[in-house]
């Protein structure tokens, strides 16, 4: 009978150690595939809400757009409105009819870009998440297995072994303190990995600032309308992006609540009556002046966002060395509750007497 009870208790020991190192592989897969869902939830919403306004905005741009032909294409209005002696009226509406459905569609290309932006980071999150939940059911999987063979072995709590029970409490606590922490590195990782982009996006909008400057000073010595286009579009690109990094910074702070908003930034765009009808060095030297003063709001903002860039890799590398400390102590507590397993195996085994011996 002893012989038999010993290689149960091997067997068991064996498939213990075999059972936690699968265990050890796959403990970061619940913690991670939290955060990845949380950011799917996220992106999700942040994805309809964009819908809705593509929506809107397409509206909207119809609707400018019957305006702006309703006065460009009719030749009996132009008519009446020069044969009463106000033909300027009608061409300062004409352009404003112009410029407003300009500015819709300018307005509906920025949240096209964005929303494919969403679509791109929705899609590489679910499969991510995917990976993941193969992750968690493998580790699942094995831990029921780890669970039936101790419930076979010590069936609740085990009076007769105290050092076992104690040595279970505190592996248990050990693993619920590594799991928190993965919780919460996995999400700074998230936020820092965000905000990265953002930072791209800050430094993208600096760059189109400068372009701006650049045919702003062209067209201070008569550039033309051409010159005049090229730079209401860097201005409008400039704008573009520091809407991107502001909508990642938010997706950011779901992910850690360390995260600021970024300082306000006004971008001067202009406006094409002025261009058309007023266009002198005088306008054009003022808003020169106006876009250097809207280049030092994005480059405040761009600075910013380098600081949070750096702190977020300053939290992480915390996290990262407090999650090195709290495995190894999951590790240490999983081990030393293999060996009080492994001797109360053993003194099971030593316990049961031999079987009578026979002449």
């Amino acid at each position: 009978m002893a012989d038999e009870m010993l290689a149960k208790i091997t067997a068991a020991s064996a498939k213990n150690r075999e059972l936690l190192a699968v265990l050890q592989q796959t403990d970061h897969a619940l913690p991670s595939l939290q955060q990845q869902r949380r950011l799917v939830v996220d992106l999700d919403g942040d994805l309809r809400a964009s819908n809705h306004r593509i929506a809107a905005l397409d509206r909207k741009r119809k609707k400018e757009l019957q305006e702006h032909e309703k006065y460009r294409d009719s030749v009996l209005k132009r008519f009446a409105y020069k044969a009463t002696g106000k033909g300027e009226k009608f061409e300062q509406r004409a352009a404003k009819e112009e410029q407003e459905y300009f500015e819709a569609l300018q307005e509906e290309h920025r949240e096209t870009e964005l929303n494919k932006n969403l679509k791109d980071q929705l899609q590489q999150a679910k499969r991510v998440a995917s990976d993941l939940e193969r992750e968690v059911s493998q580790h699942e999987d094995v831990q029921r297995q780890l669970d039936e063979l101790y419930s076979r072995v010590f069936r609740g709590p085990t009076p007769g072994f105290p050092e076992e029970d104690e040595q279970e409490r505190i592996s248990n606590a050990k693993t619920q303190a590594y799991q928190a922490t993965k919780g919460k590195a996995e999400a700074e990782s998230q936020a820092l990995k965000i905000l990265s982009e953002g930072q791209l996006r800050t430094k993208r909008a600096v760059g189109y600032m400068d372009e701006a400057l650049m045919h702003s000073r062209r067209d201070m010595f008569g550039g033309g309308s051409f010159t005049d286009m090229m730079e209401r579009n860097a201005l409008s690109q400039a704008g573009r992006e520091i809407t991107s990094a502001n909508m990642l910074v938010m997706q950011a702070q779901r992910m850690s609540p360390a995260v600021k908003n970024l300082p306000q930034v006004d971008i001067e765009q202009g406006n094409l009556m002025s261009d058309v009808f007023f266009d002198n060095i005088f306008s054009d030297m003022a808003f020169h002046d106006k876009i250097k003063t809207s280049r030092v709001g994005v480059v405040r903002a761009a600075m910013d966002m380098d600081g949070q860039v750096a702190a977020a890799r300053r939290r992480l590398a915390d996290l990262e060395g407090e999650l090195k400390m709290r495995e190894q102590e999951m590790r240490e507590a999983r081990e030393q509750l293999q060996k009080v397993r492994e001797r109360v195996f053993e003194s099971v085994g030593d316990a049961t007497p031999p079987p009578a011996y026979e002449a």
